[in-house]
């Protein structure tokens, strides 16, 4: 029995330094293959190589319900950085890892754009903000915590 293509899937492209990679929406061949690019996974950059993770949805599988379009969610923001090709702090720039813009915490949630700009590097991300537990519910929290550690009881 054939094993059934799948619609979406991960496709691992590597580009030389300074060449621009490819970007969402783009579609792309492989083996033979048309590919949608959906989105970017990751991406590391090891001397002349930036290599990228894209999820991409094969367009010649048409056997599947298809879905309202995905949208940002509310009060997600995007935002770039932009650094030089050999700035060791691209690694900070992870998935999951929680930036200050405009002094409010946002964790990066996903890659929306990778660009090579001269000697630079711009990596646009959605991030969703992180907001804080409320004073009194941390304060109580806190409280608890401590009594837990003198084991104390209230009668």
């Amino acid at each position: 029995m054939a094993r059934k293509e799948r619609v979406i899937t991960t496709i691992k492209s590597e580009f030389r330094l300074f060449r621009q990679p490819h970007k969402i929406g783009d579609v792309i061949e492989v083996n033979e293959k048309s590919y949608l690019i959906l989105g970017i996974e990751r991406f590391t950059l090891y001397g002349p190589w930036l290599t990228i993770w894209y999820t991409c949805q094969n367009l010649l599988v048409t056997d599947f319900v298809s879905m309202k379009k995905a949208y940002k969610e509310p009060h997600a923001v995007e935002a770039y950085v932009r650094l030089k090709h050999d700035d060791n702090r691209i690694k900070l720039f992870e998935l999951g890892t929680v930036h200050y813009i405009k002094g409010q915490a946002y964790k990066i949630q996903e890659y929306t754009e990778l660009l090579i700009k001269g000697m630079d590097i711009e990596i646009s991300f959605i991030g969703r903000p992180i907001h804080p537990v409320d004073r009194k519910e941390a304060r109580a929290k806190l409280f608890s915590e401590r009594r837990k550690k003198l084991q104390l009881e209230i009668l």
